[in-house]
């Protein structure tokens, strides 16, 4: 999910909601990674937010979207609705690399 904000001061509200209470709750729902990525260049995508969880697996995906993620988007939409100048875009997708005994540093023939 990535959250646009126009005024900085909301952005930072949003990241300290997500650290507090949101993370955790996803969590609960049984998502096994979470990043929060705040862009930088260009500079005024400083207002924008990029969270992405992932779950172990598609069954686990499916559990959270239907029994905690409409909770859990409503909460983040009466804190930071548009009048507050936040904007909401949601995507899904699947991790292609790396996969299990990737390693970087050494290229396999």
């Amino acid at each position: 999910m990535t959250a646009r904000f126009e005024d900085l001061d909301v952005a930072e509200d949003f990241v300290d909601w997500l650290r507090l209470r949101h993370m955790l709750a996803v969590a609960h729902g049984e998502a096994d990674r979470a990043e929060v990525v705040r862009w930088m260049v260009p500079a005024q995508e400083n207002h924008t937010v990029t969270v992405r969880y992932r779950s172990p697996d598609c069954l686990t995906f499916q559990h959270y979207v239907s029994e905690h993620a409409p909770v859990l988007q409503e909460e983040g939409l009466e804190r930071f609705p548009p009048r507050r100048g936040a904007t909401f875009n949601r995507a899904k997708g699947e991790i292609l690399l790396p996969r299990e005994g990737y390693r970087s540093n050494r290229i396999q023939e």
